[in-house]
């Protein structure tokens, strides 16, 4: 497989892996000539163990003698399903175009299995008459160990958050900065800032001009806009006759932004271009929800349940850039993914519909329980001022942020400029970005 095929079709390197390769990359850091092929992990002993249907390896970190093997096992019908031949796999597109319509599971039986390459990939001849080629480095990219797989997500899939409240926000761990102009123009600042952004879900953009159209170009940088019923990007100041409470300068309560999405938009950006010049008021509220919400699931578990099983009608109606609008959609409070993760946080005041479509005996504890949760969000809630030329980013699906009360004048008027992105688009980012890093090294 070419080195094109390898990256395009799932570049993961999970600890183990990092460990079979650093003999070889310790040799060529220190300029040894005879670091070759004969470094790289091998595969000592192959075969195929019918009671389980499934091709065993014995793979070495490298040729050198006397090393102990590790063992690595592969179904064989995934196997099978993942033949890199170009009559199951189209090189150009990294995809399988295996013909399931005709695949037989139970005829994806091994005749043989055959070690090639001097033990750097592995030959399986199949009953049907076929035979697959694999390399070993695609194969232990692959390996189906539990430690190796859950690195593998954890690198490539969804890296692990940070979660926080107020005490480590104030200690200085948590709120990251870059500046502007690095984040644009150099990708190593920008891996660096998604991979921050993931990790504690807020930091902070400095020195980006005093225009209108900056996150545009922060969002092109990763992917492009999402775009809402409010437009792609949308002015935050005070306005007269509004459908929206965040244009007026009375205190913004803590919330997320359209809960009322399905699929809401992932990250917002925040472009500060004139702050009001009171030295009270115009300050922004965050807090980490899904912080809030792990305390909610270890302390008070009941009322976590509860947050997490009953669906809020979630609403909004009004008028805007993109014409007239009625959105609604149910979700709970706290929303947890197929794996247990936290996934997604909904809470806003003003978007939560007054239709409450749960049975009549769920309403007061339900209300109970986020009186509880809204308790603990403040509490853990921290405040700042940004200044011109700060872009705040965060998550919309896990930051919990609001704004207090200001006055504005027409002399003192604060304007923000706002855009969002969505987390496939950053995710996607990362992933090319530590592709590419990893092919410099």
């Amino acid at each position: 497989m070419t080195e094109r095929c390898r990256r395009s079709f799932g570049t993961s390197e999970t600890a183990h892996n990092r460990l079979l390769r650093s003999k070889s990359d310790e040799a060529v850091r220190l300029g040894d000539p005879t670091s070759s092929s004969s470094s790289r992990p091998l595969i000592s002993g192959a075969s195929f163990d019918a009671s389980s249907s499934r091709v065993v390896l014995n793979v070495v970190p490298s040729a050198s003698p006397g090393l102990a093997s590790e063992r690595f096992e592969f179904p064989g019908v995934w196997l099978r399903d993942n033949c890199q031949c170009s009559e199951c796999f189209h090189r150009g597109s990294s995809s399988r175009v295996l013909n399931w319509e005709t695949f037989d599971v139970d005829r994806a039986r091994v005749i043989d299995v055959r070690v090639q390459e001097g033990g750097h990939a592995l030959e399986v001849l199949w009953e049907e008459g076929h035979r697959s080629v694999y390399e070993l480095q695609w194969l232990l990219d692959r390996s189906f160990r539990e430690g190796d797989t859950r690195e593998y997500l954890r690198e490539w899939y969804r890296p692990d958050p940070v979660l926080w409240g107020a005490e480590r926000f104030e200690a200085g761990e948590v709120l990251q900065e870059f500046r502007f102009q690095e984040v644009l123009h150099d990708d190593e600042v920008l891996l660096r800032w998604i991979e921050a952004l993931i990790r504690y879900g807020v930091v902070m953009i400095k020195g980006a001009p005093l225009t209108e159209h900056e996150c545009r170009r922060l969002a092109e940088r990763v992917g492009f806009i999402r775009k809402t019923h409010y437009g792609e990007e949308f002015i935050v100041k005070a306005k007269e006759g509004t459908s929206n409470v965040a244009y007026l300068s009375t205190p913004l309560q803590m919330h997320t932004d359209l809960p009322y999405y399905d699929y809401k938009p992932g990250c917002n950006l925040l472009h500060c271009l004139v702050q009001s010049t009171n030295t009270v008021g115009g300050e922004n509220l965050i807090a980490d929800g899904f912080y809030v919400a792990e305390r909610m699931r270890h302390e008070h578990p009941d009322d976590f349940q509860l947050l997490a099983e009953t669906l809020v009608n979630w609403s909004d109606l009004g008028e805007d850039e993109g014409g007239a609008f009625h959105s609604i959609y149910r979700a709970p409070m706290i929303c947890i993914g197929r794996d247990g993760r936290l996934e997604r946080i909904n809470h806003s005041v003003p978007q939560r519909d007054s239709h409450f479509s749960v049975p009549l005996e769920r309403v007061e504890r339900w209300y109970r329980a986020m009186q509880r949760f809204v308790a603990i969000l403040h509490r853990e809630a921290v405040k700042f001022r940004t200044s011109p030329g700060d872009i705040l980013t965060f998550s919309n699906v896990r930051m919990v942020h609001g704004r207090t009360g200001y006055t504005d004048t027409s002399g003192n008027t604060r304007h923000i400029v706002g855009a969002y992105l969505d987390w496939d688009e950053i995710y996607s980012r990362l992933r090319v970005l530590k592709a590419a890093e990893k092919k410099k090294h």
